[in-house]
């Protein structure tokens, strides 16, 4: 099968992240814990302010927002660039332009292949996590919002994955890069929703931020599962998700391209 070695590649992706159980399994535990206390938080916000509503969010809204909010988070994280950074910085891409196998592809298809396990793990956590707080009466939402953040995610996924493929691209210019891509993937990380709803920022900001990609990333897909979106409007998110997909991958082949020069006249 002409594509078999991009298979091939998939399965590499799901046996690196079983490589080390034990390490994975406290990243999993791990990512629990701020979701956890974020419903303690603003169980105890909604408790004081004796309002309904805060930041435009009912209690319900806000505990699926932020148990959502950190499981989608963690669905999409990436953490490739690094591996990419070292691959410029001590010239293991080379190998990559002698072979057979497009780096942007083996690259995507490692990602998707790390995601599969993952998400059945993190998926299911939610479930049973969401599932208490309905048998506790403190949620609710609907089937045909479950459908839209469903239609929502996969978009979302491959959107962060070319965010982070023509962030790294900075390498090529940047020798140590990890402390810039740690600033980044801070700022994009408050930007896509992930720590609370952009609302919290205010009108102006939360305007600003949704004509940026990152709330694409997680804001939306989440309030798709809230119910905040009608079907028009998520479908109309899902629309731009993939627009800003197109725009990206042009933004990192250009990158990339741009940087390949570069890295061919350093290494000869």
């Amino acid at each position: 099968m002409r594509n078999n070695k991009y298979v091939k590649v998939l399965q590499l992706g799901m046996q690196n992240e079983m490589e080390y159980r034990a390490n994975y399994w406290l990243q999993m535990a791990g990512f629990m814990l701020p979701i956890m206390t974020q419903i303690f938080l603003w169980l105890a916000v909604f408790g004081s302010s004796g309002q309904a509503s805060v930041l435009g969010y009912s209690l319900s809204e806000m505990l699926v927002y932020v148990v959502m909010a950190g499981v989608t988070g963690k669905l999409i994280a990436t953490g490739f660039e690094y591996e990419i950074a070292t691959d410029i910085k001590e010239g293991g891409l080379a190998k990559f332009m002698v072979q057979p196998v497009h780096y942007f592809a083996y690259r995507f298809c490692r990602f998707i292949g790390g995601k599969v396990i993952q998400s059945a793990v993190v998926l299911l956590a939610a479930a049973i996590l969401l599932l208490c707080l309905s048998l506790e009466g403190q949620i609710s939402f609907g089937l045909s919002h479950i459908l839209l953040y469903i239609l929502a995610l996969p978009g979302a996924l491959v959107l962060n994955f070319v965010v982070y493929y023509a962030l790294s691209g900075i390498a090529f210019w940047v020798t140590e890069s990890a402390g810039l891509f740690y600033t980044l993937s801070l700022v994009i990380y408050v930007a896509s929703g992930t720590v609370f709803p952009l609302t919290i920022f205010g009108d102006a900001l939360a305007r600003l931020f949704s004509l940026l990609p990152f709330s694409y990333t997680v804001f939306f897909p989440v309030n798709a599962l809230t119910g905040k979106l009608t079907v028009l409007e998520a479908a109309e998110g899902i629309g731009v998700q993939w627009i800003w997909i197109a725009v990206l991958a042009a933004v990192s082949r250009w990158v990339w391209q741009a940087g390949v020069k570069r890295f061919v006249s350093v290494g000869g």
